[in-house]
């Protein structure tokens, strides 16, 4: 009778410890219960001394969805937040990392985002804004930061905190864990030199698809146009589009310097690439967990920061070396020109705004 006893009270711990962790089907979750066959004293002192040394918690290999190719900066800080997980958390993260859109382009990610069949993902602001985060718009605004440091130093403020959290406060099923910023997005051309805002005039330009990407483009003249980022190295050489923009990183990875005659330094946009968790994903983490993830997060951010300038300089003078003129303009031209649409969204982001013109840098 006591054998039967002790079988039934071995089988209930095992299935206690069994229980733990979440339900989501798309992450991999490592469960042991060899904790059973220890006394209930030892078994106490032993998940005293472990919670001490590392959080406990469940493993998990979290699927992480990248627009851009393996070599490019955001996906190598990325690749170095996974590292230090994995490591600060004794091997029970692990980030398995799908590139260059393989899981599917920026509106199915967030649709994977928002069910849970993608753990995580890094997109940028303008995107996550039409889902929701309403005031994430205010990083669309054209010429809205003095400099790449003027961002950063916004971004990890309070104030940029706080508007990262409405991710996750504004009901779009995702949460943000930080940002990356990387250099500003330019203007470049296939056939005409520009220096000030008036040489765009009657030019076909693509530009990102958004109301305030388009009215930015018309306020200088020129015509907004829609293409798919994949067909976008045919249409500059077809002639479909005068230009488009980019940051270097952009520019460069996709052999945009072999169509195109001029890169000018205008720093249009500054905006951040946001790191995303499903809600789903997140829901399934404890707080020790969460917190760990958000550790290791701004623990990648210095060493992205150096890489993508250093890699910036190397993109300056590969598009010097092809032959691409670059061009350094009079930002407050191009910052005036496009005054117009801050009269029609500037009351709509007031307060934002004020936040990062007195941001500290």
């Amino acid at each position: 009778m006591k054998k039967l006893m002790a079988f039934f009270i071995s089988c209930t711990l095992a299935a206690s410890l069994t229980a733990c962790g979440g339900g989501n089907s798309n992450t991999e979750q490592t469960k042991t219960s060899s904790a059973a066959a220890n006394t209930a004293a030892s078994s106490d002192a032993a998940s005293e001394a472990s919670s001490e040394e590392a959080p406990s918690g469940d493993n998990y290999t979290l699927k992480f969805a990248l627009q851009n190719g393996e070599n490019h900066p955001l996906c190598q800080g990325i690749a170095k937040f996974g590292e230090v997980l994995e490591e600060k958390s004794d091997g029970r993260f692990k980030l398995e990392l799908f590139y260059s859109g393989s899981l599917g382009d920026k509106a199915t990610t967030v649709q994977g985002l928002q069910t849970g069949t993608i753990d995580a993902a890094m997109l940028m602001s303008g995107v996550i804004a039409d889902y929701g985060c309403d005031g994430l718009g205010v990083f669309t605004l054209p010429y809205l930061f003095d400099s790449v440091e003027h961002a950063r130093a916004f971004e990890k403020s309070p104030e940029g905190q706080a508007l990262l959290d409405t991710v996750q406060s504004s009901g779009s099923s995702m949460v943000c864990v930080g940002a990356y910023q990387e250099s500003a997005r330019n203007y470049f051309f296939t056939e005409k030199r520009v220096e000030k805002p008036e040489d765009m005039k009657n030019m076909q330009i693509r530009c990102q698809e958004g109301s305030i990407y388009y009215d930015a483009v018309e306020a200088v003249g020129a015509f907004a146009q829609s293409v798919a980022f994949s067909e976008l190295y045919s249409a500059l050489q077809s002639g479909v589009v005068d230009g488009a923009e980019q940051p270097l990183s952009g520019f460069v990875n996709n052999a945009f310097q072999e169509v195109s005659k001029y890169y000018v330094m205008d720093q249009h946009e500054i905006s951040p690439n946001l790191i995303l968790f499903s809600e789903a994903t997140w829901n399934q983490l404890n707080e020790q967990d969460q917190e760990l993830i958000k550790e290791c997060f701004e623990e990648s951010i210095p060493f992205f920061e150096e890489l993508s300038d250093a890699k910036d300089a190397e993109y300056l003078q590969t598009i010097k070396e092809s032959g691409t003129e670059v061009i350094e303009v009079n930002v407050n031209e191009w910052q005036e020109a496009c005054s117009s649409v801050y009269d029609k969204y500037g009351e709509e982001y007031a307060e934002i705004i004020s936040q990062i013109k007195n941001t500290s840098y």
